[in-house]
Formats: structure tokens, sequence, C-alpha cells
């Protein structure tokens, strides 16, 4: 995964920056949906039969393929896009408020927003930077979920404890 790296300050800016609105990599469905289901033995009849997709799937439908034709720029996390320092992340919290159904065929749009970057904190980690990210999911004008994650950006040095 590529990060951006900068200084404190620089980072600290991106709070409230939100990116472009953008397509998910591909539609939702419903073979995902089952294989899903299948890997956490879910046998809930909405997923099997209706094609709606289970709430823990929201991630693989903002997550681009690990490889497409051309090229093209992949986001994972728009938290590495934030310059700071850190060679290291951990996810500290994940939240994911859902408004309704997401079902097989619905196409996604998505974007994210940098809510806050925290002065510099030491851990048992290391020293750095906690990131909250918000990312809303809408079909077409609707909002359908919104996640909400925590993660710490830091380096390895000693700590004082």
């Amino acid at each position: 995964m590529d990060m951006a790296f900068g200084e404190a300050g620089e980072g600290r800016a991106w709070a409230g920056r939100r990116s472009d609105l953008r397509p998910a990599d591909f539609p939702v469905c419903e073979g995902m949906i089952r294989n899903y289901c299948a890997l956490v033995e879910d046998a809930n009849p909405r997923y099997w039969e209706d094609g709606e997709s289970p709430p823990g799937m929201i991630s693989v439908w903002s997550f681009p393929p690990p490889w497409s034709p051309g090229g093209r720029p992949r986001r994972y996390l728009f938290a590495l896009e934030v310059p700071l320092p850190g060679r290291h992340i951990v996810n500290v919290s994940y939240d994911c408020e859902y408004r309704r159904p997401i079902c097989a065929g619905e196409r996604l749009l998505i974007q994210d927003e940098v809510l806050a970057v925290s002065e510099e904190k030491a851990t048992r980690l290391g020293r750095g930077h906690f990131i909250t990210t918000r990312t809303t999911f809408h079909v077409e004008e609707e909002i359908v979920a919104i996640w909400t994650n925590v993660l710490y950006r830091y380096d390895t040095e000693e700590v004082e404890r």
C-alpha cells in the first residue's frame, strides 16, 4: 500500500478534506455475496436468496481489485493519502451505520472524508497520529451506509513509559 509522507502540520491540515465521489470498481453481485457467506458460514436466506449484501461486506465494495487492466490507480484507504510521518499502521476502530440493505445489481458511489488528525501521541507501538475518516456510500443520490474508521499511523521508535 502506498502512503503519502509529510510533516505533522501538513497532515493535520487535511481535516475536512473530501475525495471526489467515485464509483465502486464493480457492481454489488450475488456471486461475491454467496462466496462471502460460504466463507463465513452464514446461511441467512436474505443473502443467499434475495441478493442482499451482508454488513461485513462493505469493505469488499469499497476496495479495488488487486489488479486491473491498464494499471488504473488503486485507492485502499483515504487515510493513507494524508501526508504524515510514520511507516506503520494499525486499525483502532471501525463503525458502520447502514441506512438500508445494499443489494445485488446496485452500483455504489463512494466518498471519503478526513474528519480529524490528532496531535502526535506516544503509545506502546511508537509515536504517531490517529486519523479518523468517514466513507459515505451512495446509490444514486441516496446515502445507504456510512463507515467511520480510526487508524493509528506510527513509527516504531523507543517510547518512554
